[in-house]
């Protein structure tokens, strides 16, 4: 065996039941295995513990035993496992150092104690191999959040590792960039004979180069070890019980396709809306990053009561335009109108009172040192009443399964816990916009429901929904729909519309929604 996991068990000293219960798995060497379970079931802290990062990186205990190569993780010496097993994290920005990209590689080869004069070659294959050639001089943080997971992924295979671990490594990217990648880890895996080691909520992506699926309950025991074909059909219904998503291609009325069967109401009915129905209003936006055009000539009318997706490939600008929406940063040129006043004449309190705005990366906007105290700090700020505060919180807590949490540090959570939180923040008033940035990245099947189900009660409530999303089941449910490329508006109308644009999909990187792209090939086949 490769690595034999034996018994194993995990707890943070801080929660009074292990996060990973007794798990007995066994990977061998050129193997492909997919670890699928619910948010906040130890899916990233059973990749930490292979890595030999915990428990020396923060206070938690093990139990039962991992082996590589029939050495025990106990007796290695720090840093010695990850020269073997790299990570490549749910959140690229966790692992940089650096400020540039160049630097961040040259760090990553310094460990490893080449030579300098041999550096620069090495960056350069590896960037040329993970088709970034083009951004070596450039700064981590101007990147797009796809840009900077190939950056990472980059890092990772320097190193060389046997097992290389992918923590929901395609969430940051677009549908053209997450096959690119996935091919990617194919071609590498198969030329270097590497283990792969996959996290993510969704399979089927990865479904073609899998040998394995291994389920983990949301109590953190192994619940199947199964081919993929037997996991989602002999345990289906155990898998969709722990809330995942089934591949379309084994089930159509499964929770993974179904819970986008429902639609919002469309926008077919709505004209044109009138200047007094316009809750925000952009005019002539163009933004530059020193020399760099990163938009240009942006023009919107956002509808009072909307649901909005801006959709486009990684490094279009979408987060920035959103960025630019909710008044985090200003124009180059143009003017932002909200409510029919710019932007910068709102004070700043009475903006946030009425426009929400979720980062792409939760971190970002997280200020306190628990969960609860999160959830009430704007309505402290508000001087809202106590008995208030605790009912709207602890309807929070319930609504987003974050209840057991409550206490928990925020930056203590699983990826998928943090953007429920994340999404929970703005929701303690009742905004008349809310701006989201990839509000379902990361979840599971039943998060993604419930976070869905929210939006639609909110819309119905008359308050205004955008979104920014690589997801095309959500996209497909927008009453209206903007494509950015190449720093412009390439298109505006309806999802339906958009799936026509042949040329405009295959140039922005986006695909036609399962369903549409099936109900199309079957139509062709009639006309055959």
């Amino acid at each position: 065996p490769f690595i034999t996991i034996e018994n194993f068990s995990f707890a943070y000293e801080s929660l009074d039941e292990p996060i990973l219960r007794g798990l007995d798995v066994i990977l061998h060497e050129n193997e492909v295995t997919l670890l699928m379970g619910p948010s906040g079931s130890g899916k990233s802290t059973l990749s930490l513990c292979l890595n030999g990062l915990y428990p020396e990186a923060v206070e938690g205990e093990t139990a039962g035993t991992i082996l590589f190569r029939e050495s025990h993780l106990q007796d290695a010496q720090a840093g010695t496992w990850s020269k073997h097993i790299g990570v490549v994290f749910q959140d690229p920005e966790a692992q940089f150092c650096m400020i540039h990209v160049a630097d961040e590689l040259a760090f990553t080869l310094e460990n490893m104690a080449i030579r300098e004069h041999e550096m620069d070659e090495k960056i350069d294959e590896i960037l040329l191999l993970v088709g970034m050639e083009k951004f070596k001089y450039r700064k981590l943080h101007e990147l797009s959040g796809g840009e900077k997971q190939k950056i990472a992924l980059a890092a990772v295979l320097l190193l060389e590792p046997t097992l290389l671990i992918l923590d929901e490594a395609t969430v940051n990217l677009d549908p053209h960039a997450t096959e690119s990648f996935i091919k990617l880890i194919q071609q590498i895996q198969e030329e270097r004979q590497m283990s792969v080691f996959i996290i993510d909520h969704q399979a089927d992506a990865w479904l073609d180069m899998t040998d394995r699926v291994l389920l983990l309950g949301k109590n953190g025991r192994l619940l199947q070890d199964a081919s993929p074909e037997e996991m989602f059909t002999t345990y289906k219904e155990q898998v969709e019980e722990a809330g995942i998503f089934i591949p379309k291609k084994f089930s159509r009325h499964s929770l993974g396709t179904g819970l986008h069967a429902r639609k919002l109401p469309t926008a077919q009915k709505q004209e044109h809306p009138k200047d007094n129905e316009t809750v925000m209003r952009l005019e002539d936006i163009t933004y530059k990053r020193k020399a760099r055009t990163i938009l240009q000539q942006i023009y919107m009318a956002i509808p009072k009561g909307a649901f909005i997706s801006i959709l486009g490939k990684n490094g279009a600008g979408k987060s920035t335009l959103l960025e630019l929406m909710a008044g985090i940063m200003t124009p180059t040129k143009g003017e932002v109108y909200f409510q029919h006043r710019p932007l910068q004449k709102w004070k700043e309190t009475k903006l946030r009172h009425k426009l929400g705005f979720v980062f792409q990366n939760p971190e970002h906007q997280f200020i306190t040192d628990t969960v609860y105290d999160e959830l009430v700090f704007s309505m402290r700020l508000n001087d809202e009443q106590l008995e208030k505060m605790e009912a709207t919180a602890t309807y929070l807590l319930e609504h987003f399964q974050l209840e057991e949490k409550k206490h928990r540090n925020p930056f203590s959570l699983s990826g998928g816990q943090k953007r429920r939180l994340s999404v929970a923040t703005v929701l303690d008033d009742t905004p008349d916009i809310l701006l989201f940035d990839e509000p379902t990245f990361g979840q599971d099947a039943e998060t993604t429901a419930r976070l869905i189900h929210t939006m639609f009660e909110l819309r119905e409530k008359g308050i205004t929904i955008v979104i920014v999303t690589h997801d095309m089941d959500l996209a497909a449910m927008s009453d209206t729909v903007y494509v950015l490329h190449e720093g412009e508006i390439a298109f505006h109308g309806t999802p339906h519309t958009l799936w026509e644009e042949e040329e405009l999909l295959h140039a922005a990187h986006l695909r036609r929604p399962f369903e549409v792209e099936k109900a199309q090939c079957k139509r062709i086949g009639e006309i055959g």
